[in-house]
């Protein structure tokens, strides 16, 4: 695990941030580019429990990966994270990292302010790795996270490895996102752009 608190390494990320979403929508709209094409669910929940981190190990190892960052994009990692506790709200992890390590990470720092620790501070998270073909867009507000791919191979890959937790399909996210009366046009602007 390492806290990415140089810009150096922080540029390669923003760099793949960049290529993979529009940082100014926010889900109901589509926030990937259009080289991500293929979708799948969970909830936001989910990305701080112990199985979507063995789970993400999984696929890298399908993968032949050994990496992957989170970092979040509300609030800014660099006008506030970077700003006020000396790091990006940035992480890599290792797929030697235990869920000790990832647990820890998310919720203990930064060390001085307990509740600006990704768990707790992070209305939009960003997972990916420098392959740039897999991402997953998380949604504090609506409680879904998006997983996307380059190509149909890496989503069935995902799609296989991943154990349990998966929604079914984009019907049942965009119900569970937007459940209430008064947010059927929500409901309805997610499932468009991610059907």
């Amino acid at each position: 695990m390492k806290l990415i608190s140089k810009e150096k390494d922080y540029i390669p990320i923003a760099i793949g941030i960049k290529k993979t979403i529009h940082k100014e929508k926010k889900i109901p709209q589509r926030v990937f580019r259009k080289s991500f094409k293929y979708f799948l669910f969970i909830t936001f929940e989910e990305i701080f429990m112990p199985l979507f981190f063995n789970n993400v190990k999984r696929y890298l190892r399908k993968k032949v990966e050994n990496s992957f960052w989170i970092t979040v994009i509300d609030p800014d990692p660099k006008d506030y994270f970077e700003s006020n506790f000396d790091f990006f709200g940035t992480i890599e992890f290792c797929i030697s990292d235990t869920i000790d390590d990832y647990l820890s990470a998310l919720n203990d720092y930064p060390a001085s302010s307990p509740a600006d620790a990704l768990a707790h501070n992070s209305n939009i998270l960003i997972f990916s790795s420098y392959q740039n073909n897999w991402a997953i867009y998380g949604d504090r507000e609506s409680d879904i996270a998006v997983c996307a791919f380059s190509d149909s191979e890496q989503m069935e890959l995902f799609n296989s490895t991943y154990e349990s937790g998966l929604l079914e399909g984009i019907k049942a996210a965009s119900e569970y996102a937007y459940n209430e009366k008064e947010e059927i046009p929500f409901k309805n602007e997610f499932y468009n752009n991610y059907k």
